[in-house]
């Protein structure tokens, strides 16, 4: 009978074969993808593994020595967060981690006897348009801003071939933005739930249809991630 560890061991390569077989679908060997809002930089090494050269953006100072300790020629961060404008903004640091954000709203929406705001730090913003110009065109581009990621997007002058970002039930109408905004004509959208590695959808949508779905999805404890396809690349 296998031992706790083996069990934990074998799920873990499970679920990283897993990841890797969803992202190898939007992701080609080669590709520059950006990590904006790295955190600990899981996504960073996933991309990694698919022989990806990946630029991770995180103004965390807690989580640069996480980052610091991906020695790998084809990846590099940079301590930006990402935002409207090139800028000295303050950065608002949940008690865990894995959540920081410039946005009120969502500070309001997920203050609980879990989640505290109660530290904060100054970090230098760059807009996504500003880093595309220095480190060039990303084939795919992961935000996770903690319900900011319409003021990123909002300024975003570059048609980027594949972007990943979160959505959450309390910020629908943000999303749907989002989604409007990014749309080309030739755009085309699908979703995961909860971080599950596989498709939601099993055809690719376009602008109008997303946005439907999402008007009828129940947004307690709603939390996924929407992609975001340009066709013609």
């Amino acid at each position: 009978m296998p031992s706790l560890k083996e069990t934990i061991k074998s799920i873990l390569q499970i679920e990283t074969y897993r990841d890797r077989k969803f992202y190898g679908q939007l992701v080609k060997k080669g590709d520059l993808c950006f990590d904006i809002g790295a955190n600990l930089g899981k996504k960073s090494k996933l991309f990694l593994s698919l022989g990806d050269k990946v630029i991770a953006f995180e103004p965390q100072s807690n989580c640069h020595l996480a980052l610091q300790k991906i020695k790998h020629p084809n990846f590099s961060y940079f301590p930006y967060a990402v935002g409207a404008k090139d800028e000295e903004k303050e950065l608002q640091l949940a008690n865990h981690v894995e959540v920081a954000t410039f946005s009120e709203s969502f500070i309001d929406y997920f203050k609980n006897d879990e989640l505290q705001w109660n530290a904060s730090e100054k970090v230098t913003v760059k807009k996504l348009d500003t880093l595309i110009k220095t480190y060039g065109l990303p084939g795919f581009c992961k935000i996770d801003v903690e319900g900011y990621e319409f003021e990123i997007l909002s300024h975003l002058t570059y048609e980027i071939p594949c972007i990943e970002f979160e959505f959450t039930g309390g910020f629908i109408p943000e999303t749907i933005k989002s989604i409007n905004l990014l749309d080309k004509g030739h755009t085309l959208y699908n979703y995961m739930l909860n971080e599950h590695p596989y498709f939601e959808l099993k055809k690719w949508v376009s602008a109008g249809k997303m946005v439907n779905i999402l008007k009828n999805m129940p947004v307690e404890r709603l939390h996924g991630n929407i992609f975001v396809k340009n066709s013609t690349h």
